[in-house]
């Protein structure tokens, strides 16, 4: 089963009529959070994946639940890819290296993990060390990466990092949500006021 496949299944039948208020109602905030952007710019598309992956797995409903919860709840799947989509991890990260057994390595910068990619599933146009908010989903003992990534500024990952380890010791994952929505709103930011250094835009 291919988790890119099962994701865009899920993302259809959620972005129809039927749903079109959350839908809408979804893009509002995640816009809000993040920043407008304009349909002609260079990083709409990949801006459009990011919200696509937080509406399925961030947006909550008006009863609380996510996209996904109301998925499981209403779908005979394998407990199995249940387990990979409960526990998708939202997470700011940097495309270390590619290792001698030809894996992509994947720094999780706020959780302090490491990921072990196979290079047949990055299919994203990210080059080593890339920084990026993205998700990564584990599903068959194989981590896999999300399409919807916001990239960031190569020359502010050690800023990152020492803002991470202040969030990491919060242990609250609406802390992290607000944390990586907001280096998404930067970004905005930075295409918006491309002239100015990025360590100046972004400040915490």
């Amino acid at each position: 089963m291919s988790i890119d496949k099962e994701i865009e299944k899920i993302l259809n039948i959620y972005t129809t009529d039927k749903f079109y208020e959350d839908l809408k109602q979804a893009k509002e905030i995640f816009m809000a959070k993040t920043g407008k952007i304009d349909e002609e710019a260079y990083e709409y598309e990949s801006r459009m994946n990011s919200f696509n992956d937080w509406y399925l797995f961030n947006y909550r409903k008006p009863d609380g639940t996510t996209i996904i919860d109301h998925y499981i709840a209403n779908n005979n799947i394998s407990e199995k890819l249940k387990e990979a989509l409960l526990s998708t991890t939202y997470s700011l990260l940097h495309f270390s290296k590619i290792n001698f057994r030809k894996q992509i390595v994947i720094k999780d910068v706020l959780h302090s993990l490491k990921y072990f990619l196979s290079r047949e599933t990055v299919n994203l146009g990210l080059v080593e060390d890339d920084v990026f908010v993205g998700r990564i989903l584990v599903y068959d003992d194989r981590p896999h990466l999300l399409n919807g990534i916001c990239t960031l500024p190569r020359e502010i990952l050690s800023a990152l990092k020492k803002e991470s380890k202040k969030i990491r010791k919060l242990n609250n994952s609406e802390e992290e949500e607000v944390f990586l929505l907001n280096l998404e709103r930067l970004k905005t930011k930075s295409i918006q006021y491309g002239h100015i250094d990025s360590s100046k835009i972004f400040t915490f």
